[in-house]
């Protein structure tokens, strides 16, 4: 940590004088001593909003998560503490530890657990194979990598494929940082071509893998370091051409306390809104903050206090996305790394060392300070400039989600949005990013960017309806002849009238419905309490509403997906906060249940 400090200011300093500081006095729509929540007092942004539920973050690393290394202590605790988001480093020393090697399992164990708790990850590519560097021996020290790790030239194409492979093994994840503190990595800190080289193949090829994905460059230092990137940036590409979507900095002030610097401190204020005045300088006010490490280690107490006067100032701020707490426990016996709000259960000799066999205990009262405090309050409204937002249900929707419910029939069709996009595991345990409407759920498949399978629905009518295929109105039909009123579908051996048919054809046919797996029959509508003629569909179910002919509503979908969610305990009332159904933006914590 003293080396890390030490360094921290000789970058500082040097940096300083390569660009001229634009600070809070100075910014556009800032104020120098406003009032944030209380008595706590601090340089921020004249608009506020109530709450925002991604500041309740934490930082950790998977190889301790891994549930075969300490995960069954920590991802409880996760829980416990209501964290709902997690920011872990994605090492390519680690997922490629040989060339063209690539081990993912530690990466699939932790962010499949992650996903499956609803936790949103934030993963930042990092590190160098030792392999891959000028120098292999002081790359592989974990004590010299940020000293001596360098990418060797003929080794570049290697890092192209694996940004590729990463970012397309969990191209569910959304947002993604480009390095950890590059400025403490001598090779980056000290030549930002070099860095801003890197940042822009990352850019580029997760672009390519997700359009959509969000990229954050990465600060230790703030605005001193990014005025340097910018510069780069507008030098190599152009002004507007920078490679990143947003910026994410580490405002730690380690060992604060109130006495010692008379001011409320427990962030380095001035240094976030520093850096927030200069996107909006350089026409970036649209781009989002992410605070994605911070904390202190000073006593449990101080730690306690800090904490939520924290909470209050980051969650008000509209332009800060996330912010992660460093970390979830502590990891040796050294005071000074002492930041977690679980610490670890002495040894025989009294020594909290990290073992296969550690224990792990909550902080206290660090650790009650995060679990209670209120996690209820949500941001006004959404960050995305492009997206669609529902204030029935609290949700937006954007991007090739909201393409994809435009081209095939929008609130006519498919309902209102129910959830955020979120990942949802496959049967065959892989995920796949997807965001549940009333009547259909839309699923991203990347590997087909750029056609209209880029966005299917899934098989909803099908999975609802497998254990029904005995059924007479399932069974495929023995013979069916096309004529001008019916179409009969080999696929599934069933057939397609009338209606249906118009209907069908109308918005999308197997694209959008899939084929017929029923032929129609009478059902009872649960909403209605009236028997209604249905049919199914791989991906839908058709109703007649006679109490409709003649207008466009004769033919409606069924709520499958509502009443998927509604039996699994997704909806109003949530079992969980952290549920995908749970309110974004706006209002209370509900879910509407408008049926059409």
């Amino acid at each position: 940590m003293r080396t890390r400090l030490v360094r921290f200011l000789a970058l500082l300093a040097f940096l300083t004088a390569l660009v001229p500081t634009v600070t809070a006095a100075n910014a556009p729509g800032l104020t120098a001593d406003a009032p944030i929540t209380g008595t706590t007092r601090a340089t921020q942004q004249v608009e506020t909003q109530a709450g925002n539920p991604m500041v309740f973050g934490i930082a950790s690393h998977a190889w301790w998560l891994d549930p075969e290394v300490y995960g069954d202590q920590l991802l409880p605790a996760l829980e416990d503490l209501g964290v709902t988001t997690v920011r872990l480093s994605i090492d390519w020393r680690r997922f490629e530890p040989q060339p063209g090697k690539f081990d993912w399992g530690m990466y699939d164990r932790v962010l499949g657990e992650l996903a499956a708790r609803n936790i949103v990850i934030v993963a930042t590519f990092n590190t160098i194979p030792g392999w891959a560097s000028v120098d292999r021996a002081g790359c592989d020290d974990s004590k010299t990598e940020i000293y001596l790790c360098q990418l060797r030239e003929d080794r570049y194409d290697d890092f192209e494929r694996a940004i590729r492979a990463a970012v397309s093994r969990y191209a569910w994840v959304e947002h993604w940082e480009f390095w950890n503190e590059p400025e403490m990595w001598r090779y980056l800190g000290e030549s930002g071509t070099t860095y801003i080289r890197h940042l822009r193949t990352f850019y580029d090829i997760a672009h390519d893998v997700n359009p959509e994905i969000v990229v954050a460059a990465q600060t230790l230092v703030g605005e001193e370091y990014m005025g340097y990137i910018y510069n780069l940036s507008e030098a190599f590409f152009g002004n507007g051409n920078e490679p990143w979507d947003a910026v994410s900095l580490h405002p730690y002030v380690w060992n604060f306390t109130f006495e010692e610097f008379g001011r409320h401190f427990e962030l380095n204020y001035d240094r976030i809104l520093g850096l927030r005045a200069l996107l909006v300088e350089r026409g970036d006010g649209d781009k989002p903050l992410w605070i994605t490490e911070y904390g202190w280690n000073n006593a449990v107490q101080r730690q306690a206090a800090n904490l939520p006067n924290t909470f209050n100032w980051l969650k008000q701020q509209p332009w800060i996305e996330f912010a992660h707490l460093h970390m979830l426990h502590d990891w040796n016996e050294e005071a000074l790394d002492a930041f977690g709000l679980l610490a670890i259960v002495p040894d025989g000799y009294g020594v909290p060392r990290l073992t296969p066999e550690a224990v792990f205990y909550p902080k206290q009262p660090f650790y009650d300070a995060f679990k209670n405090y209120p996690k209820d309050e949500l941001p006004g409204q959404p960050w995305e400039s492009d997206g669609r937002y529902f204030s029935e249900t609290g949700q937006t929707v954007s991007g090739r989600f909201l393409r994809a419910w435009n081209e095939r029939g929008g609130l006519r069709v498919l309902g209102l949005p129910l959830t955020r996009p979120y990942p949802r595991e496959q049967a065959d345990g892989s995920w796949l990013l997807v965001q549940d409407f009333q009547r259909a759920r839309l699923e991203d498949h990347p590997e087909y960017a750029g056609s209209w399978s880029e966005v299917l629905g899934t098989l909803a009518g099908s999975d609802i309806t497998a254990d029904r295929r005995n059924e007479g109105p399932f069974r495929p039909l023995d013979t069916c002849v096309s004529n001008a009123n019916r179409n009969c579908y080999v696929e599934t051996e069933h057939s397609l009238a009338f209606g249906f048919r118009t209907f069908w054809e109308q918005y999308g046919g197997v694209a959008t419905f899939g084929f017929p797996i029923s032929e129609e029959f009478q059902e009872l509508n649960p909403d209605t309490g009236r028997m209604h003629t249905v049919q199914y569909f791989e991906r839908a179910r058709f109703e007649f509403h006679p109490e409709y002919a003649g207008t466009e509503y004769e033919v409606l979908l069924g709520l499958l997906i509502r009443d998927d969610l509604q039996q699994d305990g997704w909806l109003w009332p949530p079992t969980d906060s952290l549920l995908p159904t749970v309110r974004q933006y706006g209002g209370s914590r509900q879910v509407s249940t408008v049926n059409r």
